[in-house]
């Protein structure tokens, strides 16, 4: 009998460690790409926390992370990365062919006009046009205006304004000039020659740790940003990515932002819509990437939507250090149904990030805190100071109440034990300016940006025909062309606009009369 106990508490042990074996790393809520969705309920959220604290404790375990390139001082710049333009070398506002020159600061000037300023510009040389000849994208490169010279100069005056650059890696580049050196080599140089900050690793999952490598063996190390991660690992060197994200009602997490929290997504913003990748973006505090006009697609932003990025991105900067903080809270506790909060903490103060998911506005109470006295309320998105009701309880509470447009955002800062900064003043005052008007009284409505072709002058005619001219008869013709861009699809604003159609489109089929 004793024998018989002995061998069924071995065998308990045994199916006990491997079902421990099995479940290691298992999570109620697994991530779904590069996101992690939210707790099924409010009243979730509280397991919902500590589930994913238990998970990402033993994932950094698994990855054996080293966050030493997060602390390095030249790479500090991506946490406050929050507005990054992927830009086409041929804006026009970006160079003037007539006096051959790069017109960096009127290019600035322009984008700080609509969103208050950009912190990094990534400067697409390469497709659509690479292929078109035998030049590689490190020729391309080297044959902007001005050459490297020029490039050099061009960087410094982004410099200068305090914006970083990046430039793309496209390691699907195999069908023209062999460079006669690994594309990593070949970067590391280009980009110390023009002083860049970073690369984009265009389609690629995880930019290789070569690439690091060699920057620093140049004397110039990058700063790394995939379209992806191949796995969790590659957040050692790769310090941002691009957030190809879903937005269901209830808002998903970074997943890397939640492994490693000074890891800055930038979530993309193509397509005709943007409000629920802004509000993601402020869920999470993260960066946002301004992709109006890319590879012949025009994603231009609504009033609405340029408003909520300027108030947005107003926040994010003046609260860079909160939003990186290692004690994230998402999901904190709301009043409101749709109504979804971030908790960011530091010894001092206390930001929430709120976005409301309704399509409807909301008003009243949205918080009820544990109240300290002497702490301090303030509406960031409003610019004032919020005045708390306070409970009588033994444990008492800070019920705080203020409105949120239908789809719209909200931002409480609270202040414990300390005078307010200088700079929540300067904050303070600019968010009462732009306030005046409502944010949902901005239009909504989307229209391409219209085209007009560029009138070529007529040539002299000729006095007799040319030898070898043949004279072709008047009359109609079908003129039948459609655009053959990979990216975009049959939607206004894709491919370009003639003189006879009311917007840019893909297709075209037109009857010319000609004589």
């Amino acid at each position: 009998m004793n024998r018989f106990v002995r061998c069924g508490s071995i065998l308990f042990i045994v199916v006990l460690l491997f079902c421990n074996g099995v479940g290691g790393q298992d999570t109620a809520y697994p991530a779904k790409d590069a996101q992690i969705p939210g707790p099924a309920s409010p009243a979730d959220s509280r397991t919902w926390l500590a589930d994913l604290q238990h998970w990402r404790a033993e994932r950094l375990v698994r990855m054996g992370h080293n966050d030493a390139n997060y602390a390095r001082p030249e790479f500090k710049w991506t946490q406050h990365n929050f507005l990054s333009v992927q830009m086409m070398v041929e804006e026009r506002d970006f160079y003037d062919p007539a006096s051959g020159v790069y017109t960096v600061d009127k290019y600035l000037d322009d984008l700080n006009k609509e969103f208050g300023g950009v912190d990094s510009v990534l400067v697409w040389d390469t497709y659509p046009d690479l292929g078109v000849d035998n030049r590689n994208q490190f020729d391309r490169l080297r044959d902007l205006p001005g050459g490297i010279a020029g490039v050099r100069k061009m960087v410094a005056d982004f410099h200068r304004r305090g914006v970083k650059i990046l430039f793309p890696e496209t390691p699907w580049d195999m069908g023209t000039r062999d460079e006669g050196a690994p594309d990593w080599a070949a970067q590391a140089k280009l980009m110390a020659e023009v002083g860049a900050d970073g690369l984009l690793g265009d389609t690629i999952d995880g930019v290789p740790r070569a690439f690091l490598a060699a920057s620093e063996k140049a004397g110039r190390p990058l700063v790394l940003q995939p379209e992806g991660l191949p796995s969790d690992e590659a957040l050692a060197w790769n310090e941002m990515t691009w957030g190809y994200w879903s937005y269901p009602f209830v808002p998903m997490i970074s997943r890397y932002k939640w492994l490693e929290h000074r890891h800055m997504p930038i979530v993309t913003s193509g397509g005709r819509h943007h409000i629920a990748g802004i509000q993601a973006a402020f869920f999470n505090g993260v960066g946002y990437a301004d992709q109006e006009d890319v590879i012949g697609i025009h994603n231009g932003f609504t009033q609405r939507e340029i408003e909520a990025l300027r108030r947005v991105l107003a926040i994010e900067r003046a609260n860079a250090d909160l939003l990186v903080s290692r004690t994230w809270e998402p999901y904190a506790s709301t009043l409101q149904y749709g109504v979804f909060a971030s908790k960011f903490s530091n010894k001092d103060q206390t930001l929430w990030t709120i976005i409301n998911r309704n399509s409807y506005d909301v008003h009243g109470r949205q918080l009820t805190l544990p109240y300290t006295s002497g702490t301090r309320y303030f509406d960031l998105w409003r610019g004032v100071e919020l005045v708390p009701q306070i409970s009588s309880a033994h444990t008492p509470t800070a019920a705080l109440s203020f409105d949120m447009g239908a789809l719209g955002f909200g931002a409480v800062l609270a202040i414990r034990g300390k005078a307010a900064p200088k700079a929540l003043d300067a904050l303070l005052a600019r968010m009462r300016v732009l306030s005046r008007t409502k944010f949902e009284n901005f239009s909504d409505q989307w229209k391409p940006l219209r085209q007009h072709m560029v009138e070529i002058p007529r040539t002299t005619p000729a006095k007799a025909s040319p030898p070898g001219m043949v004279l072709i008869p008047g009359g109609k013709f079908d003129f039948k062309v459609q655009g053959v861009s990979v990216a975009g699809g049959n939607q206004p604003g894709v491919d370009v606009q003639y003189p006879w159609e009311d917007s840019p489109r893909r297709y075209h089929n037109h009857v010319l009369s000609i004589q």
